[in-house]
C-alpha cells in the first residue's frame, strides 16, 4: 500500500511539472511575441525643415507633442550654457524646456552686457572674461539675446513644455528621438520668421512615425546677426 501510494504521488508530481513547464514554455513565446512590439513602443522621428524654395534652414525648432496625456518638458541632454566667443553668442538658437536655467558664459577677453527685454523673460547680466551668469526660465515663449556693448551680438532661446524638442542642423534635420507609439503633432520655428507669421504644424500618424517629414516655412526674413538689435525684430 505504502508504494501504491508512493507511485501514485510521483505521477501526480510529473503531471504537475509537465503542466508547469508546458505554462513556461506558452510565457516564453508570448514573451518573445510581445518583444518587437516593446521596441515599437517607442520610435524616432527625422524632421526637414525647408523654405520656400525647398533649400534647407539651420536653427529650427522642431517640437513634438504626442497624443494622449500630457508629457512634462524634454529633459536637456547635457547643462544649458550660452556661451560668448569671439563677439558671438553659441549657440544661436537654444532649446530651454519650461523651468529650465541657463548659465551664460563669457569666454571672451572683453566684457559682455547680456540682456533680453522679451515678453517670456526680462533681465541682462554684465558679464566680465571668465565671469557666468545664470537665469532660471519658468514662462513660454521666444527669449531673444542681445549684447548691450556689442549690436551685433544676438541669439534666441525657445522655451518651451513641448516633451519632445530639436534644433535643426546646416542639413536642415532635427531627430526626435524616443516618440511613444501615438500620433503626435509635429511643429517648426526659426528666428527669422515674419512677425506674426505662423509656424508650419503638421499632425503624424502614429504608423507614420518611421517616416520622415517635411516642414515648410513661410517667407523669411533676412539673416540679422549683423549689426541689428533682436529686440527690435518683433520676436
Amino acid at each position: 500500500m505504502g508504494f501504491a501510494g508512493g507511485t501514485d504521488h510521483g505521477r501526480a508530481i510529473m503531471k504537475t511539472g509537465r503542466r508547469a513547464g508546458t505554462a513556461l514554455g506558452f510565457c516564453l513565446v508570448a514573451c518573445l511575441a510581445l518583444a518587437p512590439m516593446v521596441r515599437a513602443a517607442a520610435a524616432d522621428l527625422t524632421v526637414m525643415v525647408v523654405d520656400g524654395a525647398g533649400h534647407p534652414v539651420a536653427d529650427a525648432v522642431v517640437t513634438a507633442t504626442p497624443d494622449g496625456p500630457a508629457l512634462p518638458p524634454a529633459t536637456p541632454p547635457s547643462p544649458l550654457i550660452v556661451d560668448q566667443i569671439d563677439e558671438t553668442f553659441v549657440p544661436y538658437v537654444m532649446v530651454v524646456p519650461r523651468g529650465g536655467t541657463v548659465t551664460f558664459r563669457n569666454s571672451d577677453l572683453t566684457r559682455h552686457h547680456v540682456y533680453s527685454y522679451s515678453e517670456a523673460a526680462k533681465f541682462e547680466f554684465v558679464l566680465s572674461p571668465g565671469q557666468i551668469g545664470q537665469r532660471k526660465f519658468d514662462q513660454t515663449g521666444i527669449v531673444a539675446l542681445g549684447c548691450n556693448i556689442h549690436d551685433h551680438m544676438i541669439a534666441h532661446l525657445y522655451v518651451t513644455a513641448a516633451p519632445f524638442a530639436a534644433v535643426t542642423g546646416k542639413d536642415g534635420k532635427a531627430v526626435l528621438a524616443g516618440l511613444p507609439a501615438a500620433g503626435v503633432a509635429v511643429a517648426a520655428w526659426q528666428p527669422r520668421l515674419k512677425p506674426g507669421g505662423t509656424p508650419p504644424q503638421q499632425t503624424v500618424a502614429a504608423s507614420a512615425l518611421g517616416t520622415p517629414v517635411t516642414l515648410t516655412l513661410p517667407a523669411l526674413l533676412p539673416d540679422t546677426r549683423q549689426g541689428v538689435d533682436p529686440e527690435r525684430g518683433g520676436y
